[in-house]
């Protein structure tokens, strides 16, 4: 897979997940597989390395391609977090039954 950069091309072997991430405002990352849920103060992205919790402010999607795997985030990134590969609704209906 190539990866265009702002003034580069990087070659990335098939299903290496790489994040680059430029004064913690514009997130890249390769390998997403889908975007399980977002709003504007977080982002659960399912990539190739399991769930990527990302946490921040002013949080948008730049631009997506999912055929490619590719993602690119503007915003003020404040936390990122994997977790393990999980459905992210078996979690959810887990609380909602003990707090529901």
């Amino acid at each position: 897979m190539q990866y265009q950069a702002e003034n580069q091309t990087i070659t990335i072997p098939s299903g290496d997940h790489l994040i680059s991430l430029r004064n913690r405002k514009r997130m890249d990352l390769t390998s997403v597989k889908s975007i399980e849920r977002f709003d504007q103060q977080e982002f659960y992205v399912r990539t190739s390395q399991g769930i990527l919790h990302i946490k921040g402010e002013d949080l948008k999607i730049v631009h997506l391609d999912v055929d490619k795997g590719l993602l690119t985030l503007e915003g003020i990134v404040r936390a990122l977090q994997y977790d393990e590969e999980q459905s992210l609704d078996g979690a959810r209906g887990l609380l909602h039954k003990l707090f529901g």
